[in-house]
Formats: structure tokens, sequence, C-alpha cells
């Protein structure tokens, strides 16, 4: 039996293919120049593009390369050299949505990949002021909250994350899947204090 809406899994995964596509060509578009210029540019090489569109390719990509390696590896799908581009990737994932929504973790999988929609989506096409202040931060699986605060360089495991809602140090709450959903902010805070605490005990 499906863990997830296989039509879900895939449409995702294509949406997330096109904002990737997106995102490449807005890695090498140049900043437009301002409208009065006081000096002649200078000869020689140009900026190669924008630094925050190839930051967030990179971390975003990682991310996505982690999951979806794991995905098509436990539904026995092989990946050639030529495929471990994120592009590429999603749309394996689409193609192969039937066997990965069968995944026991395959929850964790659709909450990445609509984390890493919202993420890209946010730097291709900018929110308005109201928009900004009329979204909410949205739970996520444990697994997925652990890669989110693994990419940031802190060592944890969704058995930690789980075990900080059980000493009530962050809030959890069922998900419509039946699992527990966490806010990354509340895990994020709960790190900070125990840096905090450690630093105060030296």
């Amino acid at each position: 039996m499906s863990q997830v809406d296989e039509q879900h899994l895939r449409h995702l995964a294509r949406d997330l293919a096109n904002l990737y596509r997106e995102l490449d060509s807005l890695k090498y578009s140049r900043p437009a120049p301002p409208e009065v210029r006081t000096i002649k540019p200078a000869p020689g090489p140009q900026s190669p593009g924008s630094w925050l569109y190839v930051a967030c390719w990179l971390e975003q990509s990682t991310l996505l390369r982690e999951v979806a390696f794991n995905a098509l590896g436990d539904t026995g799908v092989k990946i050639r050299e030529d495929e471990t581009g994120p592009i590429d990737l999603c749309t394996k994932l689409a193609f192969h949505a039937q066997a990965i929504s069968e995944l026991e973790w395959a929850s964790d999988l659709v909450d990445e990949l609509e984390h890493q929609t919202k993420v890209i989506g946010r730097h291709c096409r900018p929110r308005t002021a109201r928009e900004v202040a009329a979204a909410e931060e949205r739970r996520l699986g444990a697994e997925a909250i652990a890669r989110q605060l693994r990419a940031r360089r802190h060592h944890v495991t969704a058995d930690m994350v789980r075990g900080w809602a059980r000493a009530g140090y962050i809030t959890k709450e069922e998900q419509p899947n039946g699992r527990g959903g966490y806010l990354l902010s509340e895990c994020l805070n709960n790190l900070i204090g125990e840096i905090d605490a450690e630093q105060n005990l030296h």
C-alpha cells in the first residue's frame, strides 16, 4: 500500500525539475547595470552571475541528491553517471513515482521535495511583503528536519529530533499521514540554547 499519493509525488518532482531549470538559467544571469554610469566599465572578465542563485543551487541539489539516491536505490533503479544532476534526478523520481510512493519513508521524501519547491521558488520568484507576512512555517518529518540541520553543519539525527519533542524542548504535531511534524525554527532555537549552555559551562 502506498505511503504517499503517487500523483502528488509525480507532480511535485516535475514541478521541482522545472524550478531547477529556472534556477539554472538564473545562475548565469548578471544583475542589471545601474541606469546612470559615472565611469566606463573596465575591460576584462565580467561577473559570472549571481552567487545567491549558485549557492541555492549547490545547497539544495546536495540535499536532493541524498534523498533521490536513497529513494531510487531502495526501489532498485540504476542511476547513470550523466543522470546525477538535480533536473535528471527529479525526472527519474517522477517516472518511478509509483514504486517510490510505496517506500516506508516516502513521506519524508515528499517533505523534502515540498521544502525544496518552497526554497527554490522563493529564490526564483520573490514574494511580496504581504505574501511573506501571510506565510506560515510548515511542519516537516523528523528525517527532513535532520537533513536540513545537517546541511547547516549540525550533527543531528531524526531520533534526536524525536527525543527533543519527548523531552518538551520542541513541539510535535501529528501530520495527516500519522507521523510527527516538527518546526525547523524550534529545532534551531533548541540547538542555539544547547550551544549557549555549553559555552556558559566553560
